[in-house]
């Protein structure tokens, strides 16, 4: 029913600014983890529904964050500055969180029922990490031609966790 799927996700945008240390976290920090309780939330609940990866979801982030922090913690910021901190919030957790399910489908799917769930869960924290320096190291990847460097680092990043998780046998997860 639609009036319960919008309280759903408005509740998603008032919870995640619960918890939030708004008196000794960065004004950009906490944007980010609004962001990410948001679309964990969002992805966790929702995630079944094919139409969530066509929302966009921007200007609601926007406004939840007006209503969530307190005015004084953002009411000095440049707008251009605030805008382009949101929106990259936006894109990223949306990103990361849309393909966290996925992640662990391919997972499950790889690996037969009788596999450890440790080792799962241990790729799968190691492929998010990956994805995350991947991530930070070549940004928003839109030409094609960073796709190959994005995916090196991924790869590399994801192995060299395992490496370590695994004290230098990946192969043994």
């Amino acid at each position: 029913d639609t009036a319960k799927l919008q309280k759903r996700i408005r509740d998603y945008f008032k919870k995640a600014g619960k918890g939030l240390d708004f008196s000794a976290t960065p004004w950009d920090k906490l944007v980010n983890e609004y962001a990410d309780s948001v679309f964990s939330s969002i992805f966790q609940g929702l995630g079944e529904h094919t139409w969530l990866t066509k929302v966009d979801f921007l200007l609601v982030l926007d406004a939840g964050i007006k209503e969530a922090f307190p005015a004084h913690l953002i009411s000095d910021v440049p707008q251009l500055q605030f805008e382009r901190t949101v929106l990259a919030a936006h894109d990223r957790a949306f990103d990361e969180h849309r393909y966290l399910p996925i992640l662990w489908d391919i997972l499950e799917a790889l690996f037969p029922a009788a596999a450890s769930l440790k080792a799962k869960k241990r790729i799968y924290t190691a492929a998010e990490a990956g994805r995350v320096q991947a991530v930070e190291a070549c940004g928003n990847v839109t030409d094609p031609n960073q796709v190959k460097a994005f995916v090196s680092k991924w790869i590399d990043t994801t192995i060299d966790r395992l490496r370590r998780l695994t004290r230098g046998d990946p192969s043994s997860v």
